[in-house]
């Protein structure tokens, strides 16, 4: 995923609120504007303050912890502060106004334990099943030649990040066994839900929106699924018969019963799309019922990796989260 600069953002409630009452630095319009934003943000995520109260932040920083994210954000700060020192006051939901984030951030949150093989989001702070919105469960796609395990979920996942929703990871080290790892992602929801999560939903990208769908078809009690870019048999021009690939998406999505909403979105030049997906989409969630959005080729955003854009994150981030949560259906999601 992509790292995005955003030098005049919007937010940040909930956990850090009383601490940023208590010791923000002085902030003009604009950063208090960027702030705001920066909830709405997913991790790893750096906010900075310069001298003259302007603000940065770095958001959807990959790795194994928060580190690239602070490191970018204090750069571009004091590059157009020429030089002057600014003030990282928060690194992924943490406040560390005037201290080392490393020494301030534990690698895992306190009580944050396992659900089976989903793993709480390094370096991230939850509310545990009982306070939290719900759940929400990260499955990444693959990079060839690097750790998939430590890239970062899509930025548009800030959005249930700052509605309360706690934050776990599915990770996987291969694609070899899709079916197995559904059939392991179905149970963690299981777990979850006994747990005491009221809500829980699946996003994934890639592969990882492939196994979320999957999970659901294998009676996954999720209440919801976001789908951004589903893809496991490889781009098209490396495959030995595309209908093979068109022909198991049809049968994962007729396996999908009603009850959850579903998000399907797909993004115009994608190498891995083998075509007329989205309209299978279309024609299966209206013969079964499923209450369900396709968002097919939206305007502005190309490639298979177009859900990790911060443009995208602006424009559909609150619609997902609508529809998700109520069933509402907004613009541009409607």
């Amino acid at each position: 995923m992509k790292a995005v600069i955003v030098a005049a953002a919007t937010l940040l409630v909930g956990s850090i609120g009383a601490a940023w009452a208590e010791t923000r630095p002085a902030l003009n319009d604009a950063a208090a504007r960027a702030f705001s934003d920066f909830q709405n943000l997913g991790p790893h995520r750096a906010f900075a303050v310069s001298p003259d109260g302007g603000a940065f932040t770095w958001a959807g920083a990959g790795g194994p912890d928060p580190g690239g994210a602070v490191t970018s954000v204090m750069k571009r700060c004091e590059e157009k502060s020429a030089g002057k020192p600014c003030i990282l006051h928060v690194v992924n939901n943490y406040t560390v106004t005037g201290q080392h984030w490393r020494d301030t951030i534990p690698a895992r949150a306190p009580g944050a334990s396992d659900i089976g093989r989903l793993r709480p989001e390094p370096h991230w702070s939850v509310r545990g099943p009982q306070l939290a919105t719900g759940l929400i469960v990260w499955s990444h796609g693959y990079m060839s030649g690097k750790n998939s395990t430590e890239s970062a979920p899509q930025v548009w996942t800030g959005r249930f990040l700052r509605a309360g929703y706690d934050l776990y990871r599915f990770d996987r080290e291969w694609i070899s066994d899709w079916a197995s790892d559904a059939t392991t992602l179905a149970d963690a929801v299981r777990k979850a839900k006994a747990m005491g999560y009221r809500r829980v939903v699946l996003a994934g990208q890639s592969a990882g929106a492939w196994v979320s769908l999957a999970a659901l078809q294998r009676g996954a009690p999720a209440d919801g699924v976001i789908s951004v870019a589903a893809a496991h048999h490889g781009t098209v021009d490396k495959m030995r018969d595309t209908t093979r690939a068109r022909s198991e998406w049809q049968h994962v999505l007729d396996g999908i019963k009603r009850g959850p909403r579903v998000v399907v979105v797909n993004f115009a030049e994608d190498t891995y799309d083998v075509g007329g997906r989205m309209n299978d989409a279309r024609s299966i969630f209206g013969k079964t019922g499923v209450d369900a959005v396709v968002i097919d080729e939206p305007a502005g955003f190309k490639g298979h990796g177009a859900g990790a854009d911060f443009g995208f994150a602006r424009t559909f981030g609150p619609c997902l989260l609508a529809f998700v949560e109520n069933g509402a259906r907004r613009k541009p999601c409607s």
